[in-house]
Protein backbone atom coordinates (compact mmCIF):
# COMPACT_ATOMS: atom_id res chain seq x y z
CA UNK A 1 0.00 0.00 0.00
CA UNK A 2 1.54 3.28 -1.12
CA UNK A 3 1.42 6.95 -1.28
CA UNK A 4 1.33 8.94 -5.04
CA UNK A 5 5.15 10.08 -5.85
CA UNK A 6 5.95 13.89 -6.09
CA UNK A 7 3.16 15.96 -7.92
CA UNK A 8 2.98 19.52 -8.77
CA UNK A 9 0.54 21.02 -5.71
CA UNK A 10 -2.57 20.49 -5.90
CA UNK A 11 -4.43 23.64 -3.89
CA UNK A 12 -3.75 27.15 -3.59
CA UNK A 13 -4.78 30.01 -1.60
CA UNK A 14 -5.49 33.47 -2.21
CA UNK A 15 -2.36 35.49 -1.95
CA UNK A 16 -0.56 32.53 -3.60
CA UNK A 17 2.08 34.48 -6.01
CA UNK A 18 2.01 30.91 -8.06
CA UNK A 19 -1.48 30.96 -8.11
CA UNK A 20 -1.91 31.83 -12.06
CA UNK A 21 1.13 28.84 -12.71
CA UNK A 22 -0.31 26.11 -14.87
CA UNK A 23 2.46 23.74 -13.80
CA UNK A 24 2.12 23.09 -17.87
CA UNK A 25 2.28 20.19 -19.63
CA UNK A 26 0.31 18.39 -16.86
CA UNK A 27 -1.50 20.55 -14.98
CA UNK A 28 -2.24 20.88 -11.04
CA UNK A 29 -2.02 17.70 -9.28
CA UNK A 30 -0.35 15.72 -11.56
CA UNK A 31 2.80 13.64 -11.31
CA UNK A 32 6.17 15.48 -11.93
CA UNK A 33 9.03 13.49 -13.72
CA UNK A 34 10.76 13.22 -10.85
CA UNK A 35 7.75 11.63 -9.17
CA UNK A 36 7.51 9.52 -12.10
CA UNK A 37 10.61 8.12 -11.67
CA UNK A 38 10.19 7.42 -7.71
CA UNK A 39 7.25 5.18 -8.79
CA UNK A 40 9.33 3.33 -11.02
CA UNK A 41 12.46 2.81 -8.98
CA UNK A 42 9.93 1.77 -6.16
CA UNK A 43 8.76 -1.01 -8.61
CA UNK A 44 12.16 -2.00 -9.45
CA UNK A 45 13.19 -1.81 -5.08
CA UNK A 46 10.01 -4.35 -5.08
CA UNK A 47 11.05 -6.79 -7.94
CA UNK A 48 14.52 -7.04 -6.12
CA UNK A 49 13.10 -7.65 -3.30
CA UNK A 50 9.94 -9.80 -3.87
CA UNK A 51 10.47 -10.53 -7.89
CA UNK A 52 11.68 -14.26 -6.99
CA UNK A 53 8.25 -14.88 -5.41
CA UNK A 54 5.73 -12.92 -7.77
CA UNK A 55 7.50 -14.16 -10.76
CA UNK A 56 8.92 -12.16 -13.54
CA UNK A 57 5.76 -12.34 -15.53
CA UNK A 58 2.44 -10.71 -15.38
CA UNK A 59 0.22 -13.26 -14.94
CA UNK A 60 -3.75 -12.30 -14.11
CA UNK A 61 -4.69 -14.80 -11.59
CA UNK A 62 -1.39 -13.78 -9.35
CA UNK A 63 -1.69 -10.06 -9.02
CA UNK A 64 -4.53 -7.78 -7.81
CA UNK A 65 -4.30 -3.72 -8.01
CA UNK A 66 -6.10 -0.97 -6.77
CA UNK A 67 -6.01 2.77 -6.76
CA UNK A 68 -7.84 5.95 -6.52
CA UNK A 69 -10.41 7.74 -9.33
CA UNK A 70 -6.96 10.64 -8.99
CA UNK A 71 -4.69 11.15 -12.28
CA UNK A 72 -1.96 10.63 -9.91
CA UNK A 73 -2.47 7.35 -8.27
CA UNK A 74 -3.38 5.81 -11.03
CA UNK A 75 -0.34 6.94 -13.10
CA UNK A 76 1.60 5.85 -10.03
CA UNK A 77 0.45 2.47 -9.98
CA UNK A 78 1.40 2.06 -13.78
CA UNK A 79 4.73 3.42 -12.69
CA UNK A 80 5.60 0.99 -9.98
CA UNK A 81 4.29 -2.09 -12.20
CA UNK A 82 6.51 -0.91 -14.83
CA UNK A 83 9.46 -1.10 -12.46
CA UNK A 84 8.07 -4.46 -11.04
CA UNK A 85 6.96 -6.51 -14.21
CA UNK A 86 9.11 -5.63 -16.93
CA UNK A 87 8.36 -7.96 -20.14
CA UNK A 88 10.41 -10.81 -20.37
CA UNK A 89 10.50 -14.01 -22.39
CA UNK A 90 6.75 -14.24 -24.38
CA UNK A 91 5.66 -11.43 -22.95
CA UNK A 92 7.97 -9.14 -24.53
CA UNK A 93 5.59 -7.53 -27.24
CA UNK A 94 7.56 -4.75 -28.39
CA UNK A 95 11.32 -5.05 -28.51
CA UNK A 96 11.99 -1.24 -28.65
CA UNK A 97 9.73 -0.82 -25.57
CA UNK A 98 10.49 -2.64 -22.20
CA UNK A 99 7.23 -2.50 -20.78
CA UNK A 100 3.93 -3.94 -20.51
CA UNK A 101 0.16 -3.03 -19.60
CA UNK A 102 -0.59 -4.38 -15.93
CA UNK A 103 -4.77 -3.14 -15.06
CA UNK A 104 -5.64 -2.04 -12.14
CA UNK A 105 -9.15 -0.80 -10.71
CA UNK A 106 -10.80 1.64 -8.56
CA UNK A 107 -14.12 2.70 -7.62
CA UNK A 108 -15.51 6.51 -8.35
CA UNK A 109 -14.37 8.67 -5.85
CA UNK A 110 -17.37 9.91 -4.29
CA UNK A 111 -18.06 6.18 -3.57
CA UNK A 112 -14.54 5.39 -2.33
CA UNK A 113 -15.06 2.31 0.42
CA UNK A 114 -11.49 1.18 0.53
CA UNK A 115 -8.38 3.72 0.22
CA UNK A 116 -10.12 7.31 1.07
CA UNK A 117 -14.04 6.38 1.92
CA UNK A 118 -16.18 8.44 1.11
CA UNK A 119 -19.80 9.78 1.10
CA UNK A 120 -19.70 8.81 5.41
CA UNK A 121 -22.16 11.29 7.25
CA UNK A 122 -20.96 9.13 10.66
CA UNK A 123 -17.41 10.42 9.83
CA UNK A 124 -17.81 13.93 9.62
CA UNK A 125 -20.53 14.03 12.08
CA UNK A 126 -17.75 12.30 14.45
CA UNK A 127 -15.23 14.64 13.23
CA UNK A 128 -17.22 17.55 14.57
CA UNK A 129 -18.13 15.74 17.69
CA UNK A 130 -14.40 15.69 18.60
CA UNK A 131 -14.13 19.30 18.30
CA UNK A 132 -16.08 20.21 21.15
CA UNK A 133 -13.25 16.94 23.36
CA UNK A 134 -11.56 19.20 25.99
CA UNK A 135 -8.73 17.78 25.32
CA UNK A 136 -8.72 18.09 21.22
CA UNK A 137 -9.95 21.79 22.36
CA UNK A 138 -6.77 22.22 24.43
CA UNK A 139 -4.66 20.89 21.83
CA UNK A 140 -5.97 23.73 18.49
CA UNK A 141 -5.53 26.22 21.31
CA UNK A 142 -1.99 26.02 21.13
CA UNK A 143 -2.05 26.56 17.50
CA UNK A 144 -4.00 29.95 17.97
CA UNK A 145 -1.12 32.17 17.15
CA UNK A 146 -0.08 30.00 14.10
CA UNK A 147 -3.85 30.01 12.60
CA UNK A 148 -4.41 33.95 12.99
CA UNK A 149 -0.30 34.19 11.37
CA UNK A 150 -1.59 32.04 8.60
CA UNK A 151 -5.33 33.72 7.79
CA UNK A 152 -3.68 36.85 7.77
CA UNK A 153 -0.66 35.35 5.44
CA UNK A 154 -2.58 33.09 3.04
CA UNK A 155 -5.78 35.82 2.73
CA UNK A 156 -7.98 32.92 3.85
CA UNK A 157 -9.29 31.49 7.57
CA UNK A 158 -7.39 28.62 9.02
CA UNK A 159 -8.75 27.10 11.89
CA UNK A 160 -7.72 23.48 11.96
CA UNK A 161 -4.40 21.12 11.66
CA UNK A 162 -6.05 20.21 8.38
CA UNK A 163 -6.32 24.08 7.21
CA UNK A 164 -2.38 24.17 8.11
CA UNK A 165 -1.83 20.78 6.12
CA UNK A 166 -3.53 22.13 3.07
CA UNK A 167 -1.31 25.07 2.98
CA UNK A 168 2.01 23.10 3.91
CA UNK A 169 1.20 20.73 1.37
CA UNK A 170 0.75 23.73 -0.95
CA UNK A 171 4.28 24.88 -0.19
CA UNK A 172 6.03 21.89 0.16
CA UNK A 173 4.80 20.88 -3.72
CA UNK A 174 5.82 24.77 -4.58
CA UNK A 175 9.47 24.30 -3.13
CA UNK A 176 9.78 20.69 -4.41
CA UNK A 177 8.86 22.38 -8.26
CA UNK A 178 11.62 24.88 -7.92
CA UNK A 179 9.31 28.06 -7.29
CA UNK A 180 10.40 30.48 -4.73
CA UNK A 181 8.28 30.70 -1.60
CA UNK A 182 6.95 34.14 0.07
CA UNK A 183 8.95 36.27 2.43
CA UNK A 184 6.52 35.19 4.85
CA UNK A 185 7.10 31.58 5.42
CA UNK A 186 10.32 31.47 6.58
CA UNK A 187 8.92 32.19 10.03
CA UNK A 188 6.50 29.10 9.95
CA UNK A 189 7.39 26.85 7.08
CA UNK A 190 8.61 23.69 7.73
CA UNK A 191 8.73 23.43 11.33
CA UNK A 192 5.86 25.28 12.98
CA UNK A 193 3.17 24.24 10.11
CA UNK A 194 4.92 20.64 10.25
CA UNK A 195 4.13 19.96 13.61
CA UNK A 196 0.46 21.24 13.05
CA UNK A 197 0.47 19.35 10.13
CA UNK A 198 1.55 16.01 11.60
CA UNK A 199 -1.26 16.30 14.02
CA UNK A 200 -4.17 16.63 11.04
CA UNK A 201 -3.29 12.95 10.32
CA UNK A 202 -3.27 11.74 14.01
CA UNK A 203 -7.01 14.08 14.69
CA UNK A 204 -8.59 12.40 11.52
CA UNK A 205 -8.30 8.98 12.77
CA UNK A 206 -8.29 9.82 16.54
CA UNK A 207 -10.57 7.49 17.67
CA UNK A 208 -11.65 3.66 17.10
CA UNK A 209 -14.97 3.92 15.24
CA UNK A 210 -12.85 6.62 13.10
CA UNK A 211 -9.97 4.82 12.73
CA UNK A 212 -12.45 1.49 11.93
CA UNK A 213 -14.11 4.07 9.43
CA UNK A 214 -11.25 5.26 7.37
CA UNK A 215 -8.20 2.59 7.95
CA UNK A 216 -10.68 -0.24 8.47
CA UNK A 217 -12.04 -1.35 4.87
CA UNK A 218 -8.70 -1.74 3.53
CA UNK A 219 -7.31 -3.28 6.90
CA UNK A 220 -10.35 -5.76 6.29
CA UNK A 221 -9.75 -6.43 2.73
CA UNK A 222 -5.95 -7.23 3.68
CA UNK A 223 -6.83 -9.62 6.40
CA UNK A 224 -9.27 -11.30 4.04
CA UNK A 225 -6.89 -11.80 1.55
CA UNK A 226 -4.43 -13.03 3.73
CA UNK A 227 -6.74 -15.40 5.22
CA UNK A 228 -7.91 -16.62 1.93
CA UNK A 229 -4.39 -17.65 1.12
CA UNK A 230 -3.36 -19.63 4.05
CA UNK A 231 -6.25 -21.75 3.76
CA UNK A 232 -5.25 -21.99 -0.31
CA UNK A 233 -8.92 -20.65 -1.59
CA UNK A 234 -6.27 -18.05 -3.35
CA UNK A 235 -3.65 -17.99 -6.25
CA UNK A 236 -2.94 -14.37 -5.61
CA UNK A 237 0.76 -13.53 -4.71
CA UNK A 238 0.56 -9.87 -4.76
CA UNK A 239 -1.88 -7.27 -3.42
CA UNK A 240 -1.22 -3.57 -4.66
CA UNK A 241 -2.68 -0.40 -3.79
CA UNK A 242 -2.00 3.34 -4.59
CA UNK A 243 -3.82 5.70 -2.72
CA UNK A 244 -2.60 8.99 -0.56
CA UNK A 245 -1.48 10.44 2.40
CA UNK A 246 -4.26 9.92 4.46
CA UNK A 247 -4.40 6.03 3.08
CA UNK A 248 -1.14 5.21 5.02
CA UNK A 249 -1.75 7.40 8.21
CA UNK A 250 -5.09 5.97 8.75
CA UNK A 251 -4.22 2.18 8.37
CA UNK A 252 -1.38 2.86 10.73
CA UNK A 253 -3.07 4.15 12.95
CA UNK A 254 -5.93 1.64 13.01
CA UNK A 255 -3.18 -0.70 13.86
CA UNK A 256 -1.28 1.32 16.21
CA UNK A 257 1.26 1.41 14.76
CA UNK A 258 1.96 5.39 13.79
CA UNK A 259 4.65 7.62 14.51
CA UNK A 260 3.57 11.65 13.92
CA UNK A 261 4.86 12.43 10.65
CA UNK A 262 3.70 13.96 7.50
CA UNK A 263 3.73 11.22 5.05
CA UNK A 264 6.45 11.58 2.27
CA UNK A 265 5.85 11.06 -1.47
CA UNK A 266 5.84 7.31 -1.70
CA UNK A 267 5.92 6.53 1.32
CA UNK A 268 4.81 2.81 1.46
CA UNK A 269 3.39 0.12 3.92
CA UNK A 270 4.36 -3.85 3.11
CA UNK A 271 2.40 -6.46 4.54
CA UNK A 272 4.17 -9.41 4.12
CA UNK A 273 2.08 -13.24 4.82
CA UNK A 274 4.61 -15.96 6.49
CA UNK A 275 4.63 -19.65 7.22
CA UNK A 276 6.66 -20.31 9.39
CA UNK A 277 6.39 -23.88 10.83
CA UNK A 278 2.56 -24.28 10.49
CA UNK A 279 1.92 -20.90 11.95
CA UNK A 280 0.93 -18.32 9.36
CA UNK A 281 1.36 -14.43 10.30
CA UNK A 282 1.67 -11.23 9.16
CA UNK A 283 4.96 -9.19 9.24
CA UNK A 284 4.80 -5.32 8.37
CA UNK A 285 6.93 -2.97 7.02
CA UNK A 286 7.17 1.10 6.36
CA UNK A 287 9.28 2.43 3.63
CA UNK A 288 9.23 5.70 3.91
CA UNK A 289 12.86 6.59 3.11
CA UNK A 290 15.12 5.26 0.11
CA UNK A 291 18.27 5.46 2.11
CA UNK A 292 17.22 3.01 4.71
CA UNK A 293 15.72 -0.76 4.02
CA UNK A 294 12.19 -0.85 5.34
CA UNK A 295 11.31 -0.66 8.83
CA UNK A 296 10.00 -3.22 11.26
CA UNK A 297 6.87 -2.48 12.52
CA UNK A 298 5.00 -4.19 15.02
CA UNK A 299 1.49 -4.68 16.42
CA UNK A 300 0.73 -3.81 20.34
CA UNK A 301 0.71 -6.90 21.63
CA UNK A 302 1.99 -8.97 19.41
CA UNK A 303 5.58 -9.92 17.90
CA UNK A 304 6.94 -8.30 14.75
CA UNK A 305 5.59 -11.81 13.05
CA UNK A 306 1.89 -11.92 14.27
CA UNK A 307 0.15 -14.62 13.98
CA UNK A 308 -3.00 -14.15 11.74
CA UNK A 309 -5.33 -15.07 14.71
CA UNK A 310 -3.70 -12.57 16.63
CA UNK A 311 -4.03 -9.45 13.89
CA UNK A 312 -7.56 -10.42 13.49
CA UNK A 313 -8.06 -10.32 17.41
CA UNK A 314 -6.33 -7.41 17.84
CA UNK A 315 -7.78 -4.90 15.34
CA UNK A 316 -11.36 -6.66 15.53
CA UNK A 317 -12.48 -3.31 16.85
CA UNK A 318 -11.42 -1.30 13.95
CA UNK A 319 -13.17 -3.67 11.47
CA UNK A 320 -16.25 -2.99 10.14
CA UNK A 321 -18.90 -4.99 9.72
CA UNK A 322 -20.74 -3.47 7.01
CA UNK A 323 -19.57 0.12 6.20
CA UNK A 324 -22.89 1.58 5.24
CA UNK A 325 -24.07 0.94 8.98
CA UNK A 326 -20.97 2.38 10.72
CA UNK A 327 -21.44 5.65 8.17
CA UNK A 328 -24.60 6.27 8.83
CA UNK A 329 -24.92 9.44 10.99
CA UNK A 330 -26.65 9.22 14.57
CA UNK A 331 -28.78 12.23 14.85
CA UNK A 332 -30.88 11.34 10.90
CA UNK A 333 -31.27 14.87 10.58
CA UNK A 334 -27.59 15.61 10.59
CA UNK A 335 -26.09 17.26 7.22
CA UNK A 336 -22.41 16.66 6.50
CA UNK A 337 -20.64 19.04 4.71
CA UNK A 338 -18.97 17.96 1.24
CA UNK A 339 -15.61 15.73 0.99
CA UNK A 340 -12.55 17.50 0.58
CA UNK A 341 -9.32 16.20 -0.65
CA UNK A 342 -8.23 14.87 -3.94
Amino acid sequence: TFRHGQRAPADTFPTDPHINQTFAPNGWGQLTNEGKMQQYEQGQFLKKRYGHFVGGQYRPELIEAWTTDVDRTKMSMQLMMAGLLPPSGEDVWNKDLNWQPVPSSHEKLSKDTLLLVRGCPRYAEAMDALLKDPEIKTKLDSYKELNEYLTEKTGMPINTPDDVQSIYSTLKAEEDYGLELPEWTKSVYPEKMKEATEFSFIMNAYTRELQKIKGGPLIKKILEDAKAKAEEKSQKRLYAYAGHDSTISNVLLALKMWDPQVPVYNIMIIFELHQIEDKYGLKVFLRNTTTHEPYPLTMPGCQHFCPLDEVVKLSEDIIPDKLTEACKAKDSSYTPPKDSGP
